[in-house]
């Protein structure tokens, strides 16, 4: 049952404001620890993972994404060229290629305060705008991964914005 008009003022922890926000999506939620928070959400044809975490003694709010994907070890360069620029194209977080994995993830950190504390709306729209990231950069990683398109290439792809339906 999802409680209305969570606040940050009503909790300790603004991962209860995530979580309702979260349920308002329609994103599986789960509670990990009393200080993280896993969500499922289910995207344009891409299952995101994502994890939240309150890091109460710097007041800062963690966000990972993931979805699966994994970059073998003959694809990583391009894939790392293409993640730094992506990111230069992102107004906030950042995408990172874990080296010991080939895992790519999508990171974001909010600073979090008694006066910044995110309300509903807010925490709703932090959680699109890094799903919206992962959805519009994944294409880009899987034209790099299996179209052997260079990263350049693979980017021009992605960075267009599609105007009225067909």
């Amino acid at each position: 049952m999802r409680a209305s008009a969570v606040s940050f003022e009503q909790t300790a922890s603004p991962l209860h404001v995530v979580e309702a926000a979260a349920e308002t999506l329609d994103w599986a939620c789960m509670r990990g620890t009393d200080t993280e928070l896993l969500l499922a959400a289910p995207l344009q044809g891409l299952d995101v993972q994502l994890s939240v975490q309150w890091l109460a003694e710097d007041d800062l709010l963690q966000i990972s994404a993931m979805w699966d994907m994994r970059v073998p070890s003959a694809r990583r360069r391009g894939v790392a060229e293409l993640v730094q620029l992506v990111n230069t194209h992102l107004p906030l977080g950042h995408f990172e290629l874990w080296e010991e994995t080939g895992s790519v993830l999508f990171r974001h950190a909010q600073m979090i305060g008694a006066e910044a504390a995110p309300d509903e709306a807010m925490a709703r729209e932090l959680l699109q705008r890094v799903a919206s990231a992962c959805v519009r950069y994944h294409p880009a990683f899987q034209f790099v991964l299996w179209a052997g398109k260079s990263p350049r290439e693979a980017l021009r792809a992605c960075l267009f914005d599609t105007m009225g339906e067909a």
